[in-house]
């Protein structure tokens, strides 16, 4: 099954693209815990290699920033992570959540046609106002320095599908278009667009903040964020140049936010 898969995943890649994505660096699951927990697991075994992959029809504990839980029906969305070496400075490892939004939401928008997605600092993508897909990065540096990037896209869920909790707030592509993607052909898409700008766009990261610059979901939007060092409120006032959310105070103070443990929005 794996191998038929792996074969619809390639479809449309290049003879280069395919060198850097054998078959060796892709599984496919019918069901696990976490696809995150079980990359990170390869490559503490030091098993992985760049690119790797593991998709899963459906996850038992899949979950996103701060442990929330992600809802996904069998074998309806795109659940999967993927590894990325960290060869590159610390300092710009934060700039890895940007750079998934960027190729998660071109490929997305590359179906919708003249529909943009709007990307929700620091890892959701939303079209008209609902979120469509969830990004968690997480790193590890034994034996070596990783990130894990898990994405949870919504795809083939019909409104119906989705828990009674997310109704009003939850999208998928299939309520868009109204028609069925293909999990495969979509994966292949994004995993195309890794292999071709990771980790160039990370060093060249005008064209990745100017593109969530002008899809900014928080830009102009009371908040209310609660961080480490304690409680921020004020106006969402665009992107910073290292990808920080920038807040405009009462008294006309701009703070930068690198990290939230929880963020409201009106």
């Amino acid at each position: 099954m794996t191998s038929q898969i792996y074969n619809e995943v390639i479809t449309s890649m290049s003879d280069a693209q395919i060198n850097a994505f054998p078959e060796s660096r892709f599984q496919h699951l019918s069901e696990t815990g976490s696809t995150n927990d079980d990359l990170l697991r390869l490559i503490k075994q030091e098993e992985a290699e760049p690119f790797q992959t593991i998709v899963a029809d459906y996850q038992t504990v899949g979950r996103g920033r701060r442990g929330d839980k992600w809802e996904s029906s069998t074998g309806k969305n795109l659940l999967f992570s993927i590894a990325l070496p960290l060869e590159i400075p610390a300092e710009h490892w934060s700039r890895i959540p940007h750079l998934v939004g960027y190729l998660v939401g071109n490929a997305i928008e590359a179906v919708l046609g003249n529909i943009q997605v709007q990307s929700k600092w620091p890892n959701d993508l939303l079209i008209n106002n609902r979120k469509i897909c969830g990004i968690l990065v997480e790193t590890t540096t034994r034996p070596s320095p990783w990130a894990v990037a898990g994405v949870g896209l919504n795809l083939n869920m019909k409104q119906a599908d989705f828990p009674d909790e997310l109704q009003s707030t939850a999208t998928s592509l299939y309520e868009i278009i109204e028609c069925e993607s293909s999990r495969w052909f979509n994966l292949g898409e994004i995993i195309a667009g890794f292999i071709d700008e990771y980790p160039k766009l990370i060093s060249d990261f005008d064209t990745i903040l100017n593109w969530g610059r002008q899809r900014d979901f928080l830009l102009g939007k009371e908040l209310q964020i609660k961080t480490a060092k304690g409680e921020i409120e004020g106006i969402g006032a665009g992107l910073g140049e290292a990808g920080e959310l920038l807040v405009k105070t009462s008294d006309d103070k701009i703070i930068p936010v690198m990290s939230a443990e929880q963020l409201c929005y009106c």
